[in-house]
């Protein structure tokens, strides 16, 4: 779940409304009688402003049809940005969405004195969604377009077929976006079905980041947002699948790169309700980050870039993916065999006591606006991911301090256990070779 809201936030460039010289008093939460939640992240100085609405309801609540939660989410979305009346807000408003396989995430960013007007537009849509044929026709173009657009990039594609391969039997190996046949297949009423179903105050948590009067904020919250709580649909979960019995590999050559990339996955075991294990594997993975950098980029020159994306089955799904970028194409054998080696070379090692609390430090940076300064757009991506992941506002306030009551000797135990196996999948995607070279 760590990569499904950064395209999201490259769009807040919060510089413009220099929401950078904010102080930060910290965040609270609140249930509603509705049944909604609310969690207000205090600002001191700067007048910006940032509302996101997050659904804890993505492609995972599909049934049949896949893609329902995508094109819900873009004609919500759509109907946003229709709503709003731009020559009234400030330089540098926008809105924007996403939609994820747990979680669909809908916001305004702007400048303060467009609150008033995002609440309404947000609360409007959201306890009565309505569109006509020709608009959901119009919609299933633009998403057409998009699939299409993702299809043709080399790099989207092996990493679904990874996905695919790692959740064989759950939504979690299908695309987001579905596929063009689903699509077309797509009803009013799958639409609105699906809405009313999972679209539930009760599944809703509005996180408001700016100094605003929060009175004001929760009387303009029942004044246009559904003043009863309605039945929500269970939340579920994906259980862990079996595991293969050995590494797929998946190669791909492409056009559209000019220097090798390695992806690596690993399937997390299952910690789901043990938030020990869980933050135990996260402080060795954090360690792990750092050690690879050093000694595969720094020391040793044999790539060029590694990069990590990791989920606990405490969020939605478990596994973890190395992206590494090689230098050529000639080596990529060597590279495999030298970055397995040193995983398991550190894995099979004692973290210290100081390796630990760096690694445990860091993680924690994402969650110090309950202690210090800190970007708020940060702090909202790790809020929404959190609450999207049913955790409790009271877990998130404690995190801090949670983090540094480690238990050393379980983060190497578990440092073992994920990387005692090779990974579950192994993709390469390397450039097309060029005739005649040697």
């Amino acid at each position: 779940m760590l990569i499904r809201l950064v395209a999201i936030f490259s769009f807040l460039i919060f510089s413009h409304l220099n929401a950078n010289e904010d102080k930060y008093r910290g965040a609270s939460f609140q249930k509603l009688d509705n049944g909604m939640s609310v969690v207000f992240v205090d600002t001191t100085k700067s007048n910006a402003l940032l509302v996101m609405l997050c659904i804890s309801s993505g492609s995972t609540d599909e049934i049949d049809k896949h893609g329902v939660a995508n094109l819900l989410n873009y004609m919500f979305a759509k109907k946003l940005k229709e709503s709003v009346n731009v020559d009234s807000l400030q330089y540098g408003s926008e809105s924007n969405a996403y939609a994820g396989h747990d979680q669909s995430i809908y916001y305004f960013y702007g400048k303060l004195e467009n609150l008033e007007g995002f609440i309404k537009n947000l609360g409007v849509i959201f306890s009565s969604f309505t569109f006509s044929t020709d608009e959901l026709k119009d919609s299933k173009k633009m998403v057409e377009r998009q699939i299409l657009e993702d299809q043709d990039i080399d790099k989207n594609a092996i990493r679904y077929e990874s996905r695919k391969s790692l959740y064989w039997h759950s939504n979690y190996g299908i695309r987001i976006s579905g596929d063009l046949d689903d699509l077309k297949s797509i009803s009013e009423e799958d639409i609105q079905e699906f809405k009313n179903k999972h679209y539930t105050n009760g599944r809703a948590t509005l996180i408001i980041a700016g100094n605003v009067d929060k009175n004001h904020v929760l009387k303009e919250i029942a004044k246009y947002f559904k003043t009863t709580a309605g039945k929500s649909e269970p939340i579920n979960r994906l259980q862990e699948p079996q595991h293969h019995g050995s590494t797929v590999r998946l190669t791909k050559q492409s056009l559209q790169v000019s220097v090798p990339i390695i992806e690596m996955y690993w399937r997390i075991p299952n910690y789901r309700n043990q938030k020990n294990k869980a933050l135990a594997a996260e402080i060795f993975i954090n360690h792990l980050d750092e050690a690879l950098q050093k000694n595969l980029i720094e020391n040793q020159k044999i790539v060029t870039s590694i990069s990590f994306t990791y989920s606990f089955w405490n969020y939605d799904y478990g596994d973890f993916c190395m992206t590494v970028t090689s230098k050529n194409s000639d080596k990529i054998e060597e590279v495999i065999t030298a970055i397995l080696s040193e995983i398991k070379c550190i894995a099979s090692e004692k973290i210290t006591q100081q390796q630990a609390q760096k690694a445990a430090k860091k993680l924690a940076a994402s969650a110090n606006v309950f202690h210090y300064d800190v970007d708020v757009v940060d702090f909202v991506d790790w809020v929404s991911k959190k609450i999207g992941s049913c955790y409790d506002f009271d877990f998130l306030r404690s995190y801090w301090d949670f983090v540094n009551k480690f238990d050393l000797n379980e983060v190497n135990a578990l440092a073992k256990e994920i990387f005692k196996n090779d990974p579950c999948v192994i993709s390469v995607i390397k450039p097309v070779e060029e005739k005649g070279a040697n």
